[in-house]
């Protein structure tokens, strides 16, 4: 979070940094402007002199616990022991939050995929280069071969063009390139 302090007033916590100057309408300004800037103190003189005497404290930090699939964390700032501290409460995830974190996976799980095909792709550059290169007395003897071998290499790209069209359009709500049929 980036505010380091809070103000508590009244046993009110307020998540705010303080100002350069207080106003003198503050509740703790006695009518006058205050300076609360930091200026040749040391940080904890500043904040039990300078900052302190009108509410300001830094804010106890607590570490956030980590979501799961089905529950997040709401941040903010209470009064534990008197001191302001980051409170995390934990609530189930919307529905939303649910897809948005499926989508999320999906992108990883098709960019970690759309890595490994890289060399797949050169590989079939390669592959389609010797078919087309063979003769047609060498197609004629086995067509049936040069087929299958174009098969697979078109297999492989259009499973790769799928990914690539998914994340493109944003359809990560699912992973599927199509049904997968060893070679």
């Amino acid at each position: 979070m980036t505010t380091t302090y809070a103000r508590v007033i009244d046993g009110t916590v307020t998540a705010s940094d303080p100002p350069d100057l207080l106003d003198p309408a503050d509740v703790t300004a006695d009518g006058r402007w205050w300076d609360l800037r930091l200026h040749g103190e040391d940080v904890a003189t500043w904040e039990s002199d300078i900052i302190g005497p009108h509410g300001w404290a830094p804010i106890v930090t607590t570490p956030r616990p980590p979501d799961t699939a089905t529950t997040t964390y709401e941040y903010s700032v209470q009064l534990v022991d008197g001191a302001p501290t980051e409170v995390w409460t934990e609530r189930p995830k919307t529905s939303d939050e649910i897809a948005a974190d499926e989508a999320t996976a999906n992108t990883a799980q098709m960019v970690a995929e759309q890595d490994e095909s890289v060399d797949k792709l050169v590989a079939v550059v390669e592959n389609l280069n010797l078919i087309t290169a063979l003769t047609n007395a060498e197609i004629n003897a086995n067509p049936a071969a040069i087929i299958k071998d174009v098969a697979r290499e078109l297999k492989t790209v259009a499973r790769v063009a799928n990914r690539e069209a998914r994340m493109t359009s944003g359809r990560t709500e699912s992973a599927d390139t199509g049904t997968e049929v060893p070679d």
